[in-house]
């Protein structure tokens, strides 16, 4: 049974921050489920800090309502 799609992003940035490439990965795949009007539900966020190169996996899925993850605003 299909109950979302799987979102996993690398996101790599020059003298950049962790945490910031982290947050730009989140709101990437935040905004891909809200296109299939869902919402994402994050399973894991792996972030590397080297001396040029920082990066951030974000992993997780879109969730409709009645799917497991789902959390209503409401």
């Amino acid at each position: 049974m299909w109950r979302g799609v799987l979102v996993g992003l690398l996101i790599l940035q020059l003298f950049g921050c962790a945490d910031f490439a982290a947050s730009t990965a989140l709101n990437d795949a935040k905004a891909r489920c809200v296109r299939e009007g869902k919402r994402f539900v994050q399973e894991n966020v792996e972030k590397t800090e080297l001396l040029v190169v920082s990066s951030a996996r974000v992993s997780g899925h879109c969730a409709g309502p009645g799917e497991p993850g789902y959390v209503s605003t409401k």
